[in-house]
């Protein structure tokens, strides 16, 4: 008998088995997770992404945190909240989670314009989630604007060699300046546990081999408009010199509709030295300097600090009001830390399928007409 259909006979007698009530002394263990209406993943493919192992003893605390680890992969919805039920002649606890599909399939266009140096920057990006159910993922787009220009791929190999662990394959290709370059890396990722994963890997990066190790922690309620938890990951890539970083996010709700979002990281090389310029780190942008234009920034140390007020009052929505301190440290002849202060507004928006979002950010001394303008639409399909 195939595993599905066991499954599936196992959720049809759980739901006509008896209500959920443990006896103190009864020793229960887990069965295979499910979904009470099954969508478009597979179920043992499901089964495997929940992170309950049948067999094991039955812990009810790992029910939210096998579900909040479902919902971060962006594959599903949540309808309402996990049933267990129990199916008493086998000693065994089925846990049933609502979960309908999320879109999963999205194309993305940004925008990003530079009003003090009339720089436009365009971002072009299609990404595809949970390939027929398998929990594949491949996403690929490129960048454009007056000095810079890239294209970017991944693809996502999960449950490798009947292990719960993936494989992650990305490439890359720049060229700015005078300079242009072809990366690609391969990693590992195992998750422990729902909350911690780490991956392993390394490829072929600026003409040279390097390695690569990070660990992470993950406990944001949801993505990508998060309302409480704890991302963190730190980082090292060796080859001729060791590129470290750590990174960190903190959300803490402090009404029904607001919540406080605090954001930190830092990178730097070693030895600290001024090396060429296609091995720096690219600063700038929405992920980095708000207030700079992508990837405008080359340094080989850099550092900031975000205070972020949320309101989600409006449904699907998000309304930032931010402020961002950030240093980084300038090449020769202009050796030294440049601080930049940016502060500005922005406005997240779900509707159905498809998503907008504007930022506005202005530097430290700059006038309010010379800011950084963010455009970005996400369409679901």
């Amino acid at each position: 008998m195939r595993v599905e259909s066991w499954l599936i006979g196992v959720l049809t007698a759980a739901l006509y088995a008896s209500p959920l009530y443990i006896e103190s002394d009864e020793a229960w263990v887990w069965s295979w997770a499910v979904q009470y209406k099954k969508g478009k993943t597979d179920s043992l493919v499901f089964a495997k992404l929940a992170q309950i192992e049948a067999g094991s003893p039955v812990v009810l605390s790992q029910i939210p945190r096998a579900e909040s680890s479902l919902l971060r992969l962006g594959y599903f919805s949540k309808n309402s909240e996990a049933k267990i039920y129990r199916i008493a002649n086998r000693n065994r606890i089925v846990p049933v989670f609502d979960l309908t599909d999320a879109t999963s399939n999205f194309a993305e266009a940004s925008f990003a314009y530079d009003a003090e140096n009339s720089d436009v920057n365009w971002l072009l990006k299609v990404q595809l989630l949970n390939i027929a159910g398998t929990a594949r993922d491949f996403s690929f787009g490129g960048e454009n604007s007056k000095n810079y220009r890239s294209a970017e791929m991944f693809y996502k190999e999960p449950f490798i060699f009947g292990l719960s662990g993936s494989l992650k394959l990305h490439g890359e290709f720049f060229e700015y300046d005078s300079t242009r370059q072809r990366n690609v890396d391969l990693k590992y990722i195992q998750k422990l546990g729902w909350e911690w994963q780490y991956c392993v890997g390394g490829g072929y990066k600026n003409d040279k081999l390097f390695s690569s190790l990070s660990l992470g922690f993950d406990s944001r309620d949801k993505i990508p408009l998060s309302f409480r938890g704890l991302f963190a990951e730190v980082s090292a890539e060796f080859s001729r010199f060791a590129a470290m970083g750590l990174s960190g996010e903190y959300y803490q709700p402090f009404s029904k509709n607001w919540t406080l979002l605090l954001a930190a990281k830092g990178f730097g090389m070693l030895p600290a030295k001024d090396y060429a310029k296609e091995d720096l780190f690219f600063a700038g942008g929405r992920n980095d300097f708000i207030g700079l234009p992508p990837r405008s920034v080359r340094t080989r140390a850099y550092g900031l600090s975000e205070m972020d007020f949320q309101w989600h009052g409006l449904r699907n929505s998000a309304l930032h009001i931010f402020g961002q301190n950030g240093i980084y440290r300038n090449r020769v002849p202009f050796a030294g830390w440049e601080r930049v202060l940016a502060y500005g507004l922005g406005w997240e928006q779900g509707i159905s399928n498809a998503a907008v979002a504007v930022y506005y950010t202005i530097l430290q001394g700059a006038g309010p007409m010379d800011g950084l303008l963010n455009m970005s639409v996400k369409m679901g399909f």
